[in-house]
């Protein structure tokens, strides 16, 4: 189980929509590769962008409603920044030359080591926090997403960050990605879900 505010998310029956085992075939045929260079092998995918910019792929499948990435990363040593992610995303818009309209996620990222989402075109997080503390090289298992406007990211089973968007509507397309930003990331155990979830009440129990 997975607890964020007001809500229990049900992972082990939230059902799998995409789970794709990371070679290069599924790599090149699945995915939009945008930016960077990319390449998997033993079911790792791996994204080096050495610019100061991001290095991001797209799913072509979109997955609408409540959905939830489910992953296992981490950064290649001695880089230490930007494990990244997205979804409910529309892609790269190759007229601007930068990402479209999406959740962007990260950790370490934002040139000061925060995690946090951001909604795209933005490129300011709309929640952050600087108290996690990524390790280079030490992988992390991840699980993101949002169920309507309210949007978290899970590390290693434990909430890191979460925050309620008053308008998801203004994102009108559900792609899912994975990224880097001058640095260099792996990605393994992807997995797409729909999030099954149910209202959880909060309250306290005096213990005086």
């Amino acid at each position: 189980m997975l607890y964020i505010m007001g809500k229990e998310i049900d992972v082990e029956n939230s059902p799998i929509l995409y789970e794709p085992l990371f070679d290069q075939e599924t790599l090149e045929k699945d995915w939009e590769i945008t930016g960077g260079k990319w390449h998997a092998e033993d079911g790792w995918a791996t994204g080096v962008y050495r610019e100061n910019g991001g290095g991001l792929i797209y799913t072509y499948q979109e997955f609408p409603g409540d959905i939830m990435l489910d992953f296992r990363a981490k950064t290649i040593p001695p880089c230490t920044n930007d494990l990244n992610f997205s979804w409910k995303a529309t892609g790269w818009d190759y007229k601007k030359n930068d990402a479209d309209k999406g959740y962007i996620a990260g950790l370490n990222g934002w040139w000061e080591n925060k995690a946090g989402i951001e909604k795209y075109p933005s490129c300011i997080p709309m929640c952050s926090t600087p108290l996690f503390d990524l390790k280079p090289g030490q992988t992390y298992h991840l699980q993101a997403g949002s169920i309507g406007g309210h949007c978290f990211i899970c590390v290693d089973g434990k909430l890191v960050v979460e925050m309620e968007d008053p308008t998801p509507q203004e994102l009108p397309h559900a792609r899912v990605g994975l990224g880097t930003y001058c640095s260099q990331i792996s990605f393994t155990d992807f997995k797409v879900r729909q999030i099954t979830w149910k209202k959880r009440t909060l309250k306290y129990v005096p213990n005086f």
